[in-house]
């Protein structure tokens, strides 16, 4: 796995994920809700797998194309690049 990057705000984001061919974004999020940032990038890049880390800082979701949003125990920093790698290779139903 590669780290490519970090950035911040929505269309920079957006354009980051086309540049790098991106196969995983980590979104954190601001406000309690779903970002529309995910629907985004989705629909532009239907393969992408999204984690969306909640304020709170206990609680990450990961989502994919058609598929429900899916809760990942014991979501700790240490653990998100496992926990992404053992999503994608499950391959979450789309």
């Amino acid at each position: 796995m590669e780290v490519v990057g970090a950035c911040r705000g929505p269309i920079k984001i957006l354009q980051e994920t086309g540049r790098t061919n991106a196969d995983a974004v980590i979104l954190a999020q601001e406000g309690s809700g779903e970002p529309g940032l995910c629907s985004q990038l989705l629909a532009v890049y239907p393969d992408l797998m999204i984690l969306c880390l909640a304020p709170d800082g206990q609680t990450v979701y990961a989502q994919r194309l058609r598929s429900c949003r899916h809760k990942v125990p014991a979501p700790q920093m240490v653990n998100i690049a496992h926990i992404l790698r053992k999503l994608i290779r499950s391959g979450i139903q789309r």
